[in-house]
């Protein structure tokens, strides 16, 4: 079913999928509100039911996000966020959590730390995945190798555009799971699923055994429940991320994404 040894992220979706469960996972910002509010918003998605967490590294001009994630990025640019201290802040976060991270981050940061030694950090802070909205397929081979030496998972996205053969190429070398994207643009708070995502994660399921989770625009309890047949998990983070920032205060955001968190887990668990 997967290629070699099973990673921590795969062991995930294979536990869930034993009980006809979904993964949820959550998609925060390192270093927003603050560095110290970073930590107490893992945490809270930890204790409340995220299955793997997603931890963005900020940076100046991301392509793929929408404004709410856009917003959270320039906050903690503001605050001084950069790489390492993302790496620092991941080891201090595996003191107390075995909860699979990926990162998401764009491929100019990666190739300008150095892409072998961002790698080696990434796996030395206890990194499991990593996702790169601006590395098409094409490029990827180019870097398999560093991928294959440090044993992070390669974590692919996958559009309603790409056709059959791209998609089965993706499969191929994506690992951990595919990221399906469910719009056509960039990430951002919707109020519906369109059904061309339903055939898409069909046609996607025929290809690979590969976990599926969709995310970019999901934000409530009807969308869940419409496309929970038919994936593996859902990505959620401008919802969350907006919680926080429409708070009257960080402990009021902090209590909703708590909630938010719980009810969506117990929904992709049910």
């Amino acid at each position: 079913m997967y290629k070699g040894k099973s990673s921590a992220i795969e062991r995930v979706f294979d536990n869930l999928r034993k009980n006809n469960q979904k993964a949820f996972i959550p998609f925060i910002t390192c270093g927003f509100p603050t560095l110290g509010g970073f930590f107490s918003l893992f945490e809270a998605l930890d204790k409340n039911g995220a299955d793997i967490i997603e931890i963005g590294i900020p940076f100046s001009d991301p392509l793929a996000d929408g404004p709410v994630i856009q917003t959270t990025s320039k906050i903690a640019l503001e605050n001084g966020i950069n790489t390492d201290i993302v790496f620092n802040s991941i080891i201090k976060i595996r003191k107390s959590s075995d909860t699979p991270i990926a990162i998401m981050t764009y491929f100019n940061t990666i190739y300008h730390y150095g892409t072998g030694r961002f790698l080696k950090k990434a796996k030395r802070a206890g990194v499991n995945g990593l996702i790169i909205p601006d590395l098409p397929l094409e490029e990827f081979t180019s870097y398999r190798s560093y991928f294959n030496r440090v044993n992070i998972d390669n974590i692919m996205f996958a559009s309603l555009t790409s056709s059959k053969e791209r998609l089965s190429a993706i499969a191929r070398e994506g690992k951990g799971f595919i990221y399906c994207v469910s719009v056509k643009g960039v990430t951002g708070i919707r109020n519906s699923i369109s059904p061309e995502v339903i055939d898409f994660l069909k046609n996607l399921k025929e290809i690979t055994n590969l976990p599926l989770a969709l995310g970019f625009g999901l934000s409530n309890r009807e969308q869940i429940n419409q496309i929970k047949g038919y994936c593996d998990g859902v990505i959620i983070g401008s919802k969350i991320l907006s919680l926080i920032l429409e708070a009257d205060s960080f402990s009021k955001g902090i209590k909703e994404v708590e909630n938010f968190t719980s009810n969506v887990s117990n929904l992709l668990k049910s």
